[in-house]
């Protein structure tokens, strides 16, 4: 489904409105609905300072996989404000974590923006990194000490995502985010090699 808000289109796949449902309906805790209240307020920090750059986003997508604001090629955004862009996100869940500190939402809170400062692409840790290298040393360098970085730091991830799935034996959700990451990983590698 896409609903358009002035300039800006707005994708909801019907997977994610799928997967809420049907996780909705099992989870009796209510952390889905709190994880994705806080992956909303985690792009609505993106989006606050991409606004206050006067530079408006072309597409928001909302996906099972999570949500990424989408922006033309040509971007007015200095180096320095891109890494802003990207720390904005977890800078709002590390607010959240403070405010509702002691409650399960904010431990979400802290879980997302400690995941999101991961120096792992595609995650804003990654981008934080690569822009701030860009500031000293020239793009093509700053990108594949950014792409080393990413796959030095996925492998300790996923180890770690095995150790929960076998002490929980249900708990693959670290696993998962692992994978996701080696396969961003592994298209920004075949990009660099030119295959």
């Amino acid at each position: 489904m896409t609903i358009k808000f002035k300039d800006t289109k707005i994708y909801i796949s019907f997977f994610f409105a799928l997967t809420v449902a049907i996780i909705g309906i099992f989870d009796k805790t209510g952390s889905v609905f709190l994880c994705i209240l806080s992956g909303i307020l985690h792009e609505t920090g993106h989006l606050a300072v991409l606004l206050l750059s006067r530079e408006k986003p072309e597409k928001i997508c909302i996906t099972p996989f999570g949500m990424r604001i989408e922006r033309k090629d040509c971007s007015n955004l200095s180096l320095k404000r891109e890494a802003l862009c990207a720390f904005a996100g977890p800078l709002v869940n590390i607010v959240l974590f403070l405010i509702f500190f002691g409650t399960r939402f904010s431990e979400i809170n802290l879980t997302i923006a400690a995941l999101n400062l991961l120096p792992c692409e595609p995650l804003d840790g990654s981008k934080i990194l690569e822009n701030l290298l860009k500031i000293k040393i020239n793009f093509e360098t700053a990108e594949k000490i950014s792409l080393i970085i990413s796959c030095v730091t996925v492998f300790p991830v996923a180890i770690l995502g095995f150790i929960i799935l076998f002490q929980s034996r249900y708990n693959f959700s670290l696993l998962f985010i692992s994978f996701y990451l080696i396969f961003f990983i592994a298209l920004k590698k075949k990009k660099f090699s030119g295959c």
